[in-house]
């Protein structure tokens, strides 16, 4: 393999980091999984990565002077040019210098961006939204991130700070103004759960975690919901009908012709899930005529999607170059 036919992605989470090396056909010729260790200190966390990079190279049998850049997708706000993490929960991390960091490792170039950004591209190019003429990503798990992708590239705005679908405002009619993952996350339904409980006089979901709101999950919502649980249903339902207006804002914004959804909630609920977003869609987009030429599908390369976003925005960088 000849130098500038190997990139390397990297899907940084606060959990669980991903890495894999992609070769000029977009296969993916070796890949490793590890914990992301946050606990220990961002030196901590890019060592990790670096000694990541060097395995995935070795196991792909490639010299690191080969791999011509590296793709971080990371769980949190960046600032794509710059090349730095502004603020990630996850891991804890504030204005931190990711991408040169990770060169001073490596020695290799590196391009940072937003993890469902990354998915939104991976998608785009390689899963659910190829063909598309405009297109949005919105991943549902703990909070809700949206990616976009116009005229051929992501999305970034003059700040680079589009695509944050999570954090509109859909409700105003409460003591607190709720934005959209305040209802439609994991968290947000689990928030429901608590709110509505009292409408139900016995609950599978409250059953499964034996009353204990804080333990719902994503496979208690989810197993819920499949054996038909009322409360679960009623859940679901809510977080489907706000999420299916929000992302009709979107495409009566943007004119877009294609959404593809991912994330943990998007998963495990499925497609009957992925129906009632098409409802609550379908009821509010502008023009109507959109219900029609809009497609609503879910994501195809799935927990992978971010992983190989990253690797094909690094092999395109190269190529710019």
């Amino acid at each position: 393999m000849t130098r500038a036919q190997a990139v390397v992605g990297i899907d940084l989470g606060g959990t669980n980091t991903l890495a894999c090396v992609m070769d000029e056909s977009g296969e993916i010729r070796s890949r490793t999984h590890r914990k992301t260790d946050a606990h220990l200190g961002t030196d901590a966390v890019v060592d990790g990565l670096a000694e990541a990079v060097r395995e995935v190279c070795d196991t792909a049998g490639i010299e690191l002077d080969a791999v011509d850049g590296v793709g971080v997708a990371v769980c949190g706000a960046v600032d794509h040019g710059a090349g730095v993490v502004l603020a990630t929960g996850a891991l804890d991390w504030t204005d931190v210098p990711l991408s040169a960091m990770l060169k001073d490792r490596l020695g290799r170039r590196v391009i940072l961006e937003n993890d469902v950004n990354a998915a939104a591209w991976g998608e785009y190019r390689a899963g659910a939204g190829r063909g598309a003429a405009g297109m949005l990503a919105a991943w549902v798990g703990t909070g809700i991130g949206g990616g976009i992708v116009l005229d051929d590239r992501l999305y970034h705005g003059p700040r680079g700070t589009a695509g944050e679908l999570g954090q509109t405002k859909v409700d105003n009619t409460g003591r607190e103004p709720r934005i959209l993952e305040a209802i439609a996350s994991r968290t947000g339904m689990r928030t429901l759960a608590s709110e509505l409980a009292g409408d139900f006089s016995r609950s599978m979901l409250l059953e499964s975690v034996g009353g204990d709101f804080d333990a719902i999950g994503t496979d208690q919502i989810a197993a819920a919901h499949a054996a038909g649980d009322p409360l679960a249903e009623r859940v679901v339902s809510i977080a489907a009908e706000v999420l299916g207006s929000s992302l009709a804002n979107a495409v009566t914004l943007l004119s877009i012709d294609t959404i593809v959804l991912g994330g943990g909630m998007i998963e495990s609920l499925g497609d009957a899930f992925v129906d009632q977003i098409r409802t609550g869609f379908e009821a509010d987009v502008f023009p109507p005529q959109a219900a029609s030429w809009c497609r609503i599908v879910p994501t195809m390369l799935r927990s992978d999607a971010g992983l190989v976003g990253a690797a094909m925005i690094a092999a395109e960088d190269s190529r710019s170059r």
